[in-house]
């Protein structure tokens, strides 16, 4: 009379472990999104999970419990699951690190059984673009910069600190330990995180531990120093216009093309303030002398809402346009309001003149000379003109370490 139930059971059985299987690949897969999605799939496949992790519940998402995030001896907890797409987890590990001025950083992810490349061969199928896994030195990494709303690919920048001014989330499979037969694949989000980021990434996280939210510095609140504007008497370097608006598109070192950019310029007080929109995503508030000295900056869209504000200045300016001469301004600068763990900001920039050139070449409808510039500020390099008539520099090609821009100008148009 048992033998139907048996039989039943021994069907049953084999359909519940497989739709436990598919469950928890299915987590995982929201896992490689490094967003609030792994934590809605553990609350909907929680009872694939529950025997095997310490889960937490709260209205419609569900996490792996660790006792102390901010305890690196209490950040990580055992898992027991069965292999789940190959790959065997071991614990789970969620980990808040704050670095000041380099930045906070939130990792959540698993210690997984298997070397770097074993690991990275059997996680990548799990990933909706399994090929932006890219392969470093010791390492496999997916890097996104925070753009506005959206999240846009960057190359990997290990060793590279987002600081406080913007912020990355990263996929990370990385060595654990020293024997190479484990591995950590981790997310993190990093840099100017703030409390609005977290409630979208992290639904695991309390409101009462979010980071305080600094409060937004107009960028017209905060002045430019007495001492410094005494020093930017040059009039070599004052405007010769109203306003000045221009657009350039950015050509990249393989050929691809960035968005347009639109500059606009207004001279107030022998100085410029300049605003750079950067498509919808971002803009940038700037005060400088020329487009040569900055006096002050705000990001606005991306950023930690502080103002960056020049300090201190040592300038020298050539009392001509000569061939051989150099303009030499070396800076200091400061965030403002000021946090304690802050350090002074110093930069150099050196710009030697060049050869004249009409100013046509450089758009069509300039007139009257362009003096051409090579400046160099560390790793960044730049070919400017600077707009005799205009009394403004324009960049026109840049370089650094790690990328290439020609700018080509489309639009231009002056109210003097």
């Amino acid at each position: 009379m048992k033998l139907p139930t048996l039989l039943l059971a021994a069907t049953v059985l084999p359909t519940l472990a497989h739709a436990d299987d598919a469950a928890r690949v299915d987590t995982l897969k929201a896992f490689t999104r490094c967003d609030a999605s792994f934590f809605s799939s553990l609350n909907t496949h929680r009872e694939a999970w529950q025997a095997y992790a310490p889960l937490q519940q709260e209205k419609n998402f569900s996490w792996i419990a660790v006792r102390n995030r901010a305890d690196r001896k209490a950040s990580q907890v055992p898992v027991s699951a069965p292999p789940i797409a190959g790959l065997k987890l071991l614990s789970y590990t969620d980990e808040v690190t704050d670095l000041g001025p380099l930045g906070l950083y939130y990792y959540w992810g698993f210690v997984v059984d298997g070397g770097v490349d074993a690991v990275a061969q059997r996680l990548a199928p799990l990933l909706e673009q399994p090929g932006s896994l890219q392969k470093g030195e010791k390492e496999y990494t997916r890097s996104e910069l925070k753009v506005g709303n959206g999240w846009q690919s960057i190359k990997p920048q290990p060793g590279k600190a987002p600081g406080t001014h913007q912020v990355e989330r990263v996929l990370i499979v990385e060595p654990q330990g020293k024997q190479g037969t484990q591995s950590r694949v981790s997310c993190s989000v990093q840099g100017g995180v703030n409390a609005g980021l977290l409630a979208q990434l992290r639904p695991d996280i309390a409101p009462v531990d979010y980071p305080r939210t600094p409060i937004e510095t107009r960028f017209s609140d905060v002045d430019v120093p007495a001492n410094v504007r005494q020093r930017l008497d040059s009039p070599l370097l004052q405007p010769k216009f109203k306003t000045l608006s221009y657009s350039y598109v950015s050509k990249k070192g393989d050929g691809s093309k960035d968005l347009e950019t639109s500059v606009t310029f207004k001279a107030e007080g022998g100085l410029l303030v300049k605003n750079e929109v950067y498509g919808n995503t971002f803009n940038v508030d700037r005060l400088t002398q020329a487009d040569l000295v900055q006096l002050k900056s705000k990001m606005n869209g991306v950023g930690d809402g502080r103002v960056l504000q020049t300090r201190d200045v040592e300038l020298k300016v050539p009392t001509s346009w000569a061939p051989g001469q150099t303009l030499n301004a070396r800076l200091q600068m400061v965030s403002v309001p000021a946090r304690p763990t802050d350090k002074p900001y110093k930069t150099a920039l050196t710009c030697k003149v060049g050869e004249r050139v009409p100013a046509r070449q450089v758009f069509a409808s300039l007139t009257g000379d362009a003096i051409k510039l090579a400046c160099d500020q560390g790793d960044y390099q730049t070919s400017r003109v600077f707009i005799e008539d205009l009394g403004v520099a324009l960049t026109l090609e840049s370089t650094s370490s790690e990328t290439h821009y020609v700018n080509e100008i489309t639009a231009l148009e002056v109210v003097r």
